[in-house]
């Protein structure tokens, strides 16, 4: 790593630290609030972060809204980023009351009955909301909640964000590694919950779908292990509403697409996983990733998946 990069990530590592000690004695509105007005000041100071962000929703909304509107969502979306930074920051020191009270569940039924049904559960959902405080949310309302994620770019911020989940009794199942196949099937035949968020293009295993009207490298393994397990697959979401409460809508039960053909039906389940994630998106532009480049990978070969989801 370049003496440059390393030193921009200490900085960094640093700076939410320290933003984690100073508005952990405030008032969680407020220290909130403080969150959103540091992400509107990244708005207008992070330049590449802005252009990619606006170059994402002119992608995906193009001539439907104005180039003014397309900047105003953006704008609105690094301040939601930064309000999810400091709940995330001082996710640890809530309580199952205090969450109760920032938090409603639509749809926990859905799940109350996969539980008593003895199925496993895959639960499916986008990097929408603030999706941290939705598995802590739902780990204090008595579920076990396993999480398949992808390793950050710095291990220190990684063992940040893997410690609050175990705070809450969540496991991180990190992608890619040897025993992740193992743990995986382990949380299915146990009857628990295992969380994916499928709408970023990484390097995983994956095929290209239709992401508002364009080809987008989509990981696989949630169509893929829903096939394989049976077991009970549902949509979730978390948005976030005025005042900054929150409501989490888990939806009903989905009826897989079966064909007998194994790499159809894989891509056709991604595609309809991936259409809810858009039909979301659309309803709360200003709450996903826009920054991330979602549409990078060039759809040159049709798929690109493997047998070890």
């Amino acid at each position: 790593m370049k003496w440059s990069k390393r030193a921009a990530r200490n900085l960094l590592l640093i700076f939410f630290k320290m933003l984690g000690i100073l508005t952990r004695p405030l008032p969680w509105r407020l220290g909130v609030h403080l969150g959103g007005l540091l992400g509107i000041i990244a708005f207008y100071t992070l330049g590449r972060e802005r252009a990619r962000s606006l170059e994402g929703l002119r992608t995906a909304f193009g001539s439907e809204k104005s180039d003014r509107t397309l900047s105003l969502i953006a704008r609105k979306n690094f301040c939601n980023l930064g309000k999810g930074l400091i709940e995330i920051l001082n996710l640890k020191y809530l309580n199952k009351e205090k969450l109760d009270h920032l938090i409603s569940i639509e749809g926990e039924e859905y799940l109350r009955e996969s539980e008593a049904s003895g199925n496993g559960t895959i639960l499916i959902t986008g990097h929408i909301g603030n999706w941290e405080l939705m598995a802590a949310a739902l780990s204090l309302r008595g579920f076990r909640l396993h999480v398949i994620a992808t390793p950050l770019y710095d291990p220190r911020i990684d063992d940040v964000i893997v410690g609050l989940r175990a705070g809450f009794n969540i496991e991180t199942i990190s992608r890619g590694t040897p025993s992740s196949s193992r743990k995986i099937l382990n949380v299915l035949r146990s009857k628990e919950i295992l969380g994916l968020l499928i709408d970023q293009d990484t390097r995983v295993d994956g095929v290209f779908v239709n992401f508002f009207n364009k080809k987008a490298h989509t990981p696989a393994g949630a169509a893929q292990l829903a096939l394989r397990s049976g077991a009970t697959t549902m949509m979730c979401f978390v948005t976030r509403l005025p005042g900054d409460r929150h409501r989490i809508t888990i939806e009903k039960p989905m009826r897989l697409f079966k064909s007998g053909d194994k790499e159809k039906d894989i891509k056709t389940n991604t595609a309809i996983f991936t259409t809810k994630i858009e039909e979301h998106i659309k309803q709360y532009p200003d709450q996903w990733v826009w920054m991330h480049r979602r549409w990078r990978t060039k759809p040159e070969g049709e798929s690109a998946f493997r047998e070890n989801a």
